[in-house]
């Protein structure tokens, strides 16, 4: 039974039946983990959090992976349009480098860029898609793993697939794999439009 980062690494090990993959076990899981960020959005992973807006840029939180919504606790609340980089640079040449309530925003690195430039202190408020907690220690769980053990399983397995070459179980877990990601989007889709509404957690950063 999978509870755990410790048991996972177990489970995949009875699996491959290979003795010699144990010190590369956590690089598949790793692998696994990666992917999962890249390519799932679902509600559990939807965080809100709020920081003061005071300068052009302001540092995204640390777990950040997909914008959502943005907005300005003003009154009244203003929701920020997103333009591009280019867009932005458009807008200054054409107003200069002004100063006001912020209406647009950009992602540059691992910052929010606002234009115009805050004239005072603003509470910014977003929602967004956080990385699912990472498994490190062997007692490391997360909500990923608790609720659908399996999509770490034969994510992991599949990434084993350089190592066992021409294993035919590769398909067979390939198809589970995805089987599973399918199902729980479908589920998430389920609960989006089925009249619950998202519980989102707060937090504060920057």
């Amino acid at each position: 039974m999978i509870t755990d980062y410790g048991t996972l690494k177990t489970e995949i090990a009875d699996f491959l039946l290979r003795d010699d993959l144990t010190a590369v076990i956590p690089t598949f899981v790793s692998f696994a983990h990666e992917k999962l960020n890249r390519d799932m959005r679902t509600r559990q992973m939807v965080q809100r959090a709020t920081a003061s807006l005071t300068t052009e840029y302001t540092a995204l939180p640390g777990d950040f992976l997909q914008m959502r919504d943005i907005r300005l606790n003003s009154n009244p609340v203003r929701s920020l349009e997103y333009i591009s980089s280019e867009g932005q640079n458009q807008e200054r040449e054409f107003y200069g480098n002004t100063s006001g309530e912020p209406r647009y925003y950009t992602i540059i690195g691992e910052t929010i860029q606002v234009f115009p430039s805050p004239d005072t202190t603003y509470t910014m408020e977003l929602a967004y898609y956080e990385k699912i907690p990472a498994l490190v220690n062997p007692t490391d769980t997360n909500w990923l793993l608790t609720k659908a053990p399996d999509i770490y399983l034969y994510g992991s397995l599949v990434h084993s697939a350089p190592y066992l070459k021409d294993d035919e179980r590769i398909v067979i877990w390939q198809t589970l794999f995805r089987d599973i990601f399918n199902s729980l989007k479908t589920e998430d889709e389920k609960s989006r439009f089925g009249g619950t509404t998202p519980r989102m957690r707060h937090r504060s950063f920057g």
